[in-house]
């Protein structure tokens, strides 16, 4: 008698667990995903303007102020104070 209501919880465990486990893969692999609809922020209409603008990238380059423009930090060089570590040895001499 003990040892057959022992095999019907193992059954039972047994199912419960399968059940569990192809529930888990339904829901993993086949349930549809659920949509999510954002609204639209108020932001995107006051950047139009922006895309419409007239700027030439031309005209940004050869401005006087982009010109006036110059670098603080030197370029580094395989000699000199502003070379660190070591020399590249891939870079032919």
């Amino acid at each position: 008698q003990e040892k057959k209501n022992s095999h019907i919880f193992s059954i039972a465990g047994w199912l419960v667990f399968l059940v569990a486990a192809a529930a888990a893969v339904y829901y993993l692999f086949f349930a549809p995903a659920p949509s999510v609809t954002l609204p639209a922020s108020g932001g995107l209409s006051t950047i139009a303007p922006l895309t419409q603008s007239p700027v030439q990238p031309q005209d940004v380059e050869n401005s006087a102020a982009l010109q006036a423009l110059h670098s603080t930090v030197p370029a580094p060089t395989s000699t000199g104070p502003v070379s660190v570590g070591r020399s590249n040895p891939f870079i032919a001499p």
